[in-house]
């Protein structure tokens, strides 16, 4: 066994909730290792190709990504208003990669990628550590405290935290993976759109004036084709994806389509399950290319470029923490006294058992709870992303980039003030916590006169 010395703070998991994790820690002046089972950092967003935060992305590391992404031309101001809340934009994936990775190394923190957390070491009163594989074999780490943001709970799951999955039936949200088009003739794609506005959700910009091909770039956004997709079934095309509409936005460069179109019902935990998905995700997307080019204009001479490498898995465990957000808490604009940030992330559920979409407004948004961070039970620790304590439809909220950065900014501060404090996240005083977050230009969701605007 390998020993990777002792930290402040041991951040497991690298998505967009381990990024503002770590880097919130650092910048508070704790030592930080990051860890990540993959090779990449940032998850949905850079290997994922989730390319646009769903709700307003408030101050604080996340922002600053997005505002460092706008410098190399990759990522616009520009919002999106629709009836169930506004978002702050669109971005390129691998322009994300790359300002990650120079916050990541400005922050000085140590990062351990391809490195699997294995197991916790669990005391009474703390997890001082954690084991992991690597190609070396296995490996420990140390640390006062240890973030969860694996989004699956691994970490919490494994340190004997309860936890839930699913609604009350017992099942989860489908898994998809995005993918992307080259060479589509999007003005001629938009076209095809306001000719047939009876067939889309959304379309976005749905004003009409004639743009160029460059400025639909990172802006472009339609959801629907519906009605075609049943058309296509009716003339024997074979159709294989179990949903019923297409997402389509327009990517960095002209001509550069990516999709959210895909969907696989499965345990993504069950390693049989996240196999099979990988390669029936795949063949969906092959399904939705051919059905865009044959029924869709602009799509003629276009090319299916890449299929992200990083499944998009909406919903695993969650944890039972001191508090669980509710659906009523998310729908009524819940404020608490221990908010952390205001998500207006909106409740985004995509059926487990059916082919559906729902997507539900929370209007002003909603306090996150401090507690809703804190495994029952379970000292030492802390998580932050979709596997904070939620019920389900709170989850279809929560689960949203934007709100994965605030619980993320949050227990970093959190866990670098326990480790100066030498002591648990749960000695930490919440005020503490909340007034550093305020001095980062957080909303934090503890008044109804807490309001998040476009950035």
């Amino acid at each position: 066994m390998e020993h990777y010395g002792r930290y402040d703070v041991i951040v497991v998991g690298a998505g967009v909730s381990g990024v503002c994790a770590a880097v919130a820690a650092s910048r508070q002046g704790a030592s930080c290792l990051l860890l990540e089972g993959s090779g990449l950092l940032g998850g949905l967003l850079s290997g994922g190709r989730l390319n646009r935060p769903n709700g307003i992305v408030q101050p604080g590391v996340h922002q600053e990504l997005l505002r460092r992404a706008r410098t190399y031309g990759g990522a616009k101001d520009e919002p999106q208003r629709w009836p169930w809340g506004t978002y702050s934009g669109m971005f390129d994936p691998e322009v994300m990669q790359r300002v990650i990775i120079d916050v990541i190394e400005e922050s000085n923190i140590a990062v351990l990628l391809t490195a699997q957390f294995t197991y916790v070491i669990r005391t009474d009163d703390s997890i001082p550590g954690v084991f992991f594989h690597t190609k070396r074999g296995l490996g420990l780490a140390e640390a006062n405290t240890t973030i969860d943001s694996s989004g699956d709970a691994d970490v919490a799951a494994l340190a004997g935290a309860k936890f839930a999955m699913g609604l009350a039936s017992n099942t989860l949200q489908p898994i998809t993976n995005y993918f992307r088009i080259l060479n589509v003739d999007i003005h001629a794609v938009m076209q095809d759109c306001i000719a047939n506005q009876d067939d889309l959700m959304n379309l976005f910009p749905d004003d009409g004036a004639e743009r160029t091909a460059k400025e639909y770039a990172l802006s472009f956004f339609a959801n629907g084709f519906t009605k075609r997709i049943s058309k296509a079934q009716s003339e024997g095309f074979n159709w294989i994806v179990p949903r019923d509409s297409i997402v389509i936005k327009g990517g960095m460069m002209e001509g550069e389509i990516n999709l959210n179109a895909t969907r696989f019902h499965g345990n993504a935990l069950d390693p049989k399950v996240r196999t099979r998905a990988s390669i029936e995700l795949r063949k969906q997307a092959y399904c939705v290319y051919d059905f865009l080019k044959q029924y869709v204009a602009g799509f003629e001479n276009s090319v299916l470029y890449d299929i992200a490498p990083t499944l998009g898995v909406r919903e695993t465990r969650r944890i039972e923490g001191d508090y669980t957000l509710t659906e009523h808490d998310v729908l009524n604009e819940a404020r608490f006294d221990d908010a952390i940030g205001l998500s207006n992330c909106p409740v985004d559920i995509h059926q487990p058992d059916g082919h559906k979409l729902i997507m539900a407004s929370v209007k002003s948004g909603y306090g996150i709870p401090f507690r809703t961070l804190l495994p029952k039970d379970i000292n030492g620790m802390i998580v932050a992303g979709r596997c904070i304590s939620a019920d389900s439809i709170a989850f279809s909220s929560v689960r949203n980039t934007p709100a994965c950065a605030l619980t993320a900014e949050a227990a970093g501060v959190a866990a670098a003030l326990a480790a100066a404090q030498k002591s648990s996240v749960r000695q930490v005083s919440v005020p503490e916590i909340q007034s550093l977050l305020r001095e980062r230009g957080i909303v934090l969701g503890t008044s109804h006169a807490d309001k998040v605007l476009a950035a």
